[in-house]
């Protein structure tokens, strides 16, 4: 490193500016210190003013401070362990970041790029479109509070995820538990950002997930009973609940119901049928085996003409019309409860396979949960599994002696 005057364009001025000049693995970067020196004053040896006046005591000291400066960026960039140039030194001596700010679209780009690579394998379309979704609303929030529609990752901290967190819930107007699914999937991009490099902190670090106890609708044994007896006119309102019942038995979503074909039928080692299938949403392979409802739906559907000429062993009706017929089925039923696929799915969580002591380890297995506690939230305790546990207790405490004394006469 060295201290040089070059020479001002402007031939009337006496003085010139002095530079600096870094050399690393011989590329030089040269830029201006801001001060002046005339020619007779300046010493080329020692790269300084001449002198002790007042002026060239402060111009040394300014470039000695420049020079402690440059070998202290030089460490710095040492001991990251990456390669750099004299322009790198420079943009740190002078405050400048020495690469372009990493945005939080660059993040979310990334990650979804990355989703619809693994599509089928990994992730499917659902998530896909999720990340999009949430991404879109994130881009709303950002313009509101900062007139822009992208923000870098340095600046999203915990006050950012606080607000991003309030905005979801007040004027987005989403329920609880629907916000932090939102923002968890913020803090899965910021994670990725931040565990490749692109950001040095992680602005989740304090933050606290709260989820909203919600009750989760699903039919009771009687109930279930009574849907499996009923006859119903429409063609297409036996057909949905079929399908209906066929989840409530094995526990599929309505995706992995419609998608079932022969297949996926095989003999387990018990020598009974069991389906051997993957779920759509999460690719987690579920094995369970058929009960005797099941076995009666996949042969009364053998023979249908609808399946002819393909392989799966259920009729096909579209998401959106089993939904609208499931609403008049509930009708016509006569129940205030809402039937959704997911309320089948609780269904056999709760009262075809908890409420008759299956563990809920195994109840997860063939739910397709990788965690015992998403199926916590599918298997409630019913009042018939409390009254049969409790049952032992009731004989032990039935003849126990218990003296009680009147007061009404006090």
């Amino acid at each position: 490193m060295l201290f040089f005057l070059k020479t001002s364009k402007n031939k009337e001025r006496a003085d010139c500016f002095i530079y600096i000049r870094i050399t690393v693995n011989g590329k030089r970067e040269d830029w201006s210190t801001q001060r002046r020196c005339e020619q007779q004053e300046w010493d080329k040896h020692t790269g300084r003013m001449k002198g002790n006046r007042a002026e060239a005591r402060a111009t040394n000291s300014w470039l000695d401070t420049l020079n402690t400066r440059a070998h202290s960026c030089r460490q710095d960039l040492y001991a990251a362990g990456k390669s750099f140039e004299p322009l790198h030194i420079r943009k740190l001596m002078q405050g400048e970041e020495l690469d372009p700010p990493r945005m939080l679209s660059e993040a979310w780009n990334y990650h979804t790029s990355q989703i619809a690579g693994l599509l089928g394998k990994d992730y499917t379309p659902g998530t896909l479109a999720k990340y999009k979704s949430v991404h879109r609303v994130l881009k709303k929030y950002i313009n509101l509070k900062h007139q822009s529609d992208d923000i870098r990752l340095d600046d999203i901290d915990y006050r950012f995820v606080r607000d991003f967190d309030y905005y979801l819930k007040t004027d987005y107007g989403l329920k609880i538990n629907t916000a932090v699914q939102m923002v968890k999937k913020l803090r899965t991009v910021v994670k990725i950002a931040y565990e490749i490099g692109w950001l040095k902190r992680d602005p989740f670090i304090a933050y606290r997930v709260r989820h909203e106890e919600v009750h989760r609708e699903y039919l009771s044994s009687a109930e279930l009973q009574q849907l499996a007896a009923r006859k119903f006119k429409r063609k297409r309102l036996i057909v949905v609940r079929d399908l209906f019942l066929f989840s409530c038995y094995t526990g599929l979503s309505y995706a992995d119901t419609v998608k079932l074909n022969r297949a996926d039928i095989l003999k387990g080692e018990d020598g009974g049928l069991w389906i051997q299938t993957y779920r759509m949403k999460n690719n987690n392979r579920v094995r369970i085996p058929l009960l005797s409802p099941v076995l009666r739906l996949i042969g009364h559907y053998k023979d249908n003409p609808r399946l002819f000429d393909e392989d799966f062993i259920l009729p096909k009706v579209s998401n959106q019309k089993a939904n609208a017929y499931l609403k008049d089925i509930t009708g016509l039923m006569g129940w205030t409860k809402r039937l959704t696929f997911h309320c089948a799915r609780h269904t056999f969580a709760t009262t075809v396979t908890l409420t008759n002591g299956v563990p809920i380890e195994t109840v997860g297995q063939m739910l397709g949960h990788k965690s015992i506690q998403t199926t916590q939230l599918y298997a409630r305790v019913t009042d018939t599994r409390i009254s049969r546990d409790m049952k032992p207790l009731k004989k032990k405490y039935a003849g126990q002696e218990l003296s009680l004394t009147d007061i009404m006469d006090e």
